[in-house]
């Protein structure tokens, strides 16, 4: 990776980081919701599926005509509204409706900034490479904000947790500036194709849905997986502690990305780090105790941080244009959303923690299943 290359995915990658705070930041935001503004544990888990939800219908409406918009010129008015937001949900935070429908909007705003975050690495051509660097950094900036919530969720409650959500949108803002414009200075080189036909060929179609449900099972375990630390009677220090490490874990996880990049192809790597998230996903199943836990969230942490550079880069590599990446991030967002919404519907009927882990384990073995199969043909037809 050249240093340029490395500057421009260093920036791109604090953007992204920055514009999915609840993928990186969701367990703490929903025990803050809990303890400090009285939701209940179904009703936290429908803030989190109602912003999946708002980010998954813009991936969906702009997937179709991604290479007619200027994403970063769009990415100014959006982020700029959901500065706006976060500051107004800092004085309204209550569980009822309206809460729901601000954090649905705070979804289609700062998911157009996302996916031209995605689109940009794309257009480089050592992509993988810059999808490992994302990786890295959504790791290493979960596990410190992560940390800091959890301690700190008694000073900063459920106002301060907003106004920092508004200050992160707004550096976000203020970085836009370095995006470049994809739609000017992409596929000079590639022949036309019809979006259409890459989409709905069994390659695409494999990828984009296994991907999806991959994140589906990852959501349905991560929404809730600090209120699982919790139950077995982790009390709060140690609770960031671990999430901190486990974060961290995943940083050398993703360096393999960054290291190799396609040197053995994707089949290998995508193994081993499938394994480690299925032995991870598992553990909990076994016994429920502090070091189980610790493991649990430790090998989810390495095993998902090597999947899912992989996996973009997979979708990335069926269409240089990225409508495969396009495709694949909106079903990936649909998936959180489904993920968040399917916990919160397991926990509010069952209040059983072994029944989210074991269904979310299923979904995911059936991800992996569609995911390598879409791997082997695409290798069988190069």
């Amino acid at each position: 990776m050249s240093p340029k290359n490395f500057y421009n995915f260093f920036i791109f990658s604090i953007i992204g980081c920055i514009t999915m705070p609840g993928i990186l930041f969701g367990p703490a935001m929903v025990g803050i919701l809990i303890d400090h503004a009285d939701f209940s544990e179904e009703f936290a888990g429908w803030v989190m599926a109602f912003g999946s939800a708002g980010s998954a219908l813009t991936l969906i409406i702009i997937s179709g005509y991604i290479h007619q918009i200027n994403l970063k010129k769009l990415s100014y008015a959006c982020l700029s509204i959901a500065v706006l937001i976060d500051l107004y949900c800092s004085f309204t935070v209550e569980p009822n409706f309206n809460f729901l429908m601000l954090r649905f909007l705070i979804g289609v705003f700062v998911t157009i900034a996302n996916i031209a975050v995605y689109t940009s690495i794309a257009s480089f051509d050592n992509y993988e490479r810059g999808y490992g660097l994302f990786v890295m950094m959504q790791y290493l900036i979960s596990g410190i904000g992560l940390y800091y919530l959890i301690l700190y969720s008694d000073l900063l409650g459920a106002s301060g947790l907003y106004l920092a959500l508004a200050f992160l949108n707004f550096i976000a803002l203020l970085l836009i500036s370095q995006l470049p414009d994809v739609d000017k200075e992409t596929n000079k080189d590639n022949e036309p194709k019809s979006e259409l036909k890459v989409l709905l060929s069994l390659v695409a179609l494999m990828a984009i849905i296994g991907f999806g449900l991959h994140e589906m099972a990852g959501v349905t375990q991560f929404t809730y997986i600090e209120r699982v630390g919790v139950n077995i009677g982790i009390e709060s220090q140690s609770l960031g502690n671990i999430m901190l490490i486990a974060s961290l874990v995943g940083i050398p996880g993703s360096m393999v990305c960054i290291a190799l990049g396609n040197r053995y192809g994707l089949m290998p790597p995508l193994l081993f780090g499938i394994s480690c998230c299925v032995f991870g996903m598992s553990i909990l199943l076994l016994e429920k105790t502090y070091m189980t836990y610790f493991l649990r969230m430790c090998l989810i942490g390495f095993g998902w941080s090597i999947a899912l550079p992989y996996i973009q880069s997979l979708l990335a590599s069926i269409d240089k244009k990225g409508s495969a990446l396009a495709a694949g991030n909106s079903f990936a967002t649909i998936g959180g959303a489904a993920g968040a919404a399917l916990g919160a519907s397991l926990i509010g009927q069952t209040g059983n923690y072994n029944m989210l882990l074991q269904v979310s384990l299923m979904i995911y073995i059936f991800a992996v299943v569609l995911i390598l199969f879409s791997v082997k043909n695409r290798s069988h037809n190069q």
